[in-house]
This record gives structure tokens, sequence and C-alpha cells, in this order.
């Protein structure tokens, strides 16, 4: 009742801020409205056994300005500076969680699962979306071959999975044992996949659409992006390793002052900032003589308000009225895309004789949707202007359903395999 009670009251004391803030002060009002609903609305919904990121997306949803407006579009694009730094130490952890050695035993598992779930989703989605073609306005007036290249793009865009809610899961639950590793495991390389396959499918729609993309251009900037962005990430990572080793206290705040430098500077440059951040965790925990589980502990006070604003940013990006108005499509699409995740996911595992707990839950982990999705809706108007805008609305109303279901089946799924509560330091969603 208190947290309910005290919402009301900083909702009260935002719409009254508001009528008196300067653009100025705009951002550091958005960011500590944010922190708080956003820590409150959990503390709520936690009552009713829902995940903590739950609650910070509904925060961000009802304080958004589709809904009541107490933080509006201006407020958000002034905040992008937090999903940046997010997005780079969302990339460091989960790339410092990432040990190779341990995850070698299931690592056939894991490249069947690419090939059958992960790009069989992508054939499975473009098949949907071109049986509902005839009732999405999207379609007008194009021939067989140019809906075919349209759903292909579409299906891609809706594949990606979500390293960020995958760790938000493991770090609030304090899961770890074979499932975590693995759930962790394949959500980053799928990731890495679609970028490669967005890449490829991109380049055959904008011929097949006639020339609408420079084929060359595309291939170089995200062979550029991808590449580059590894190469840099390990280059981070040598440098952090090194500060670790030599100096005894202050590691994690230079590793968190070179999130926030990656985050400005990153796109500036055509490069990932979450694949930077990956590569350079990656190399942290598996070629590094560093300590990148001290530097992980130490990064967890720094974690918490971050994370709980950037949950809460993501939750401001979805119109509710615009995903009423494709709910059907979108909860087809929505089916369609979890269930060829579980059935690619089970016959990866069938075929490869995976271990129970990840055979029974392992697909689960690539059904939540956010980061990379969220990149391509932002560049699809721009590659595509014919249809690209009505994608990224697509796209976004998918995002928005798995956004609010599936971290509520993923929790269940970390709770039922017996890994929950196993690690022994709380991280940023425990607190």
């Amino acid at each position: 009742m208190i947290p309910l009670l005290l919402l009301f009251a900083i909702a009260g004391l935002m719409q009254a801020a508001r009528s008196f803030t300067t653009s100025a002060g705009a951002t550091e009002l958005a960011f500590g409205f944010l922190l708080l609903t956003a820590y409150f609305t959990a503390r709520l919904v936690q009552h009713i056994g829902l995940p903590r990121l739950t609650g910070y997306l509904l925060a961000g949803v009802l304080a958004g300005p589709f809904v009541l407006a107490l933080v509006t579009r201006e407020m958000t694009e002034s905040l992008r500076v937090v999903n940046g730094v997010a997005t780079c130490i969302l990339g460091l952890t989960a790339g410092a969680e990432l040990n190779l050695a341990r995850i070698r035993p299931v690592m056939a598992t894991l490249r069947a699962v690419m090939v059958l779930a992960v790009l069989g989703a992508i054939v499975v989605l473009a098949v949907a979306l071109y049986a509902l073609s005839p009732v999405l306005p999207l379609f007008d007036g194009l021939a067989s071959g140019p809906t075919l290249a349209v759903c292909a793009v579409i299906a891609v865009g809706m594949a990606p999975q979500s390293p960020s809610v995958v760790m938000a899961l493991l770090a609030e639950t304090r899961a770890q044992g074979p499932l975590s590793e693995f759930l962790l495991a394949e959500v980053v390389v799928a990731d890495l996949v679609v970028v490669v396959c967005y890449a490829l499918v991109a380049a055959l729609a904008g011929s097949v659409l006639g020339g609408e993309l420079d084929v060359g251009a595309l291939a170089l900037s995200v062979g550029w992006e991808l590449v580059g962005s590894i190469g840099f990430g390990i280059a981070i990572g040598v440098l952090i390793g090194a500060f670790v080793r030599s100096v005894a206290r202050g590691a994690a705040l230079f590793a968190l002052l070179v999130c926030v430098v990656v985050a400005e500077i990153g796109s500036r440059v055509h490069l990932d900032p979450l694949i930077v951040m990956l590569a350079a965790g990656i190399w942290l925990e598996n070629f590094s003589r560093a300590d990148a589980s001290a530097l992980l502990h130490g990064f967890e006070s720094a974690q918490l308000p971050v994370f709980l604003v950037w949950f809460a940013l993501s939750g401001t990006r979805l119109d509710l009225v615009q995903l009423w108005a494709l709910v059907v499509p979108v909860l087809i699409l929505a089916a369609a895309r979890a269930g060829w995740f579980f059935v690619g996911s089970r016959i990866a595992c069938a075929i490869t004789g995976a271990p129970r707990a990840i055979a029974r839950s392992g697909w689960i982990g690539l059904w939540p949707q956010a980061g990379l999705s969220l990149a391509l809706i932002t560049v699809l108007p721009s590659n595509f202007p014919s249809f690209g805008r009505a994608a990224a609305a697509m796209i976004l109303g998918l995002l928005g359903v798995n956004l609010l279901v599936s971290p509520v089946v993923l929790r269940g799924a970390l709770i039922r395999s017996g890994e929950a509560g196993k690690k022994p330091a709380a991280d940023f969603a425990a607190r």
C-alpha cells in the first residue's frame, strides 16, 4: 500500500514540477522521476509474483508519452546517454559472465539452436508475414517478389533476442548453473547471427525492390560495424585488464568511465557499443589475467540506477494505441515466433543430446526481445523509405508484447530449474 501511495505522490510532484522546470533541468527531472517510479512499481508487482523487470517496464509505459505523458518525447531523447551507458554496461557484464570453457560441452547444441531455432524463426516469420500480407496495408500494390523481399526484411527485424532482459532476470533471481550459462551464451550469439542476417537480407531486398539500398555500402558498413566493433572491443578489454592488474582500487569506476566514452563515441564512428563491450567482457573473462569477477562485483552499485531508468525508458517507447490497432497480426506473429523457438530448440537439443534442463527451458531465453530490435526499428525507415516506417511500427508492437510477457515466463523457468538463488552476490535487479 505504501509504494502505491508513494507512486501517486511522485506522479503529482512530477506534474507540478513540469510546470516550472526549464528545458535545461528536464533531463535530471526525468531521470529522477523514472528512477523512483520504476523502483516502487517493481516493489508493487513483486507482491503479485511478477519480475521486478516487469515493474520497470510498466512504469515507463504508464509514465511515457503515450499514456500519462509525465515523461515527454523530448525528455526521453535527452536521456539517450542513459541508453548508451546501460547498453555498454550490459555488454561488458554479459561478456564477462560468458566463460567459454564452461559452455564448451554444449557448443554443439548452441550451434544447432542457431541454425534450427534462430535462422528457422526468420523463415517461419517471413512465411507468416507473407500469409498475412493480403490484410496488411504496407503490402498494398506489391507483386509477389517484392512482397517476399519485404517479408524477409521484417522477419529479420522481428527475430533478435535480448541479452539485457536475460541478464536482468539472471541477476534478479541470482541464478547460476548450466541453464543460466547456456541462456546467456545463446542470446549473445543469436544477436550476432541476426546482425549478419540483416546485412545479407537487406542487401538482397534492396536489389529486388529496385535499388532502394546501396548494397555495397551496406555490406561495407555492416562489416565494419561487426568486425571493427569486435577488434575495438578486444582493445578495450586489454586496456581494462591492464588497469585492473596494475591499480589496486578504482577498477569499477574506470570501467564505468570507459562505458560512458564508448557509448558517446561508438555510434559516431559507426561501431556497435554493445558488441564492443561484449568483446571486451569476453576477453577479460577468458583471455586476460585480470580478475573479471572482482570487477563485476564492484560494478553492482553503479548498475542499479542506470538499469532502472534504462528499462523504464524502454517502456516509454510502447504505444498502446498503435499496438491495439495491430493486435491481431502482432499476436499471430508473436505466437509464430515463440512457437518456432520452442520447436526449433527442442529439435536441436534432441539431435545433440543436450542436458535435460537446457532441452526443457533453453528456448525461453530466445523469447525476450529488446536492444537489437530497437536499433533495427531506428534504421529501417532510413534504409527502406517505402515500407520502413510501417514495418517499424509492426516490429515495435511485437516487441511490446514480448517485453510484457516473456520476462514472466523466463523468471518462472529459472526458478523451476533450481538454479535461482545459487549466485552468492546480489546484483542490481535483486536489491
